[in-house]
């Protein structure tokens, strides 16, 4: 995951980098949620490109299409697996 702000620099998940983690975890769930449109438990790239403005992130379509590519199953579905994945590295890259 991303890495998380470290207050001491020992490289351990103290509670307050436990509980930004949790947060992130929760809002990436709550966005899964409300985008998977059918509930099937993944979300279409369809449904990643909404998801994804969502969460604040604007992605031209070549970036869209690599993410798909990168982190979508063959039937180009993201299970929420995949896109914490995802969400992981957009915060990393921006």
């Amino acid at each position: 995951l991303t890495p998380l702000p470290q207050k001491d620099g020992n490289g351990k998940l103290g509670l307050v980098e436990f509980n930004v983690l949790w947060n992130r975890i929760r809002n990436y769930l709550s966005i899964f949620r409300k985008f998977d449109l059918d509930k099937s438990g993944s979300i279409s790239a369809y449904e990643l490109r909404l998801a994804l403005e969502a969460a604040g992130y604007r992605l031209n379509k070549k970036l869209h299409e690599l993410l798909i590519t990168r982190y979508a199953e063959p039937d180009l579905a993201l299970d929420f697996d995949s896109f914490v994945c995802c969400l992981v590295r957009l915060e990393t890259m921006f």
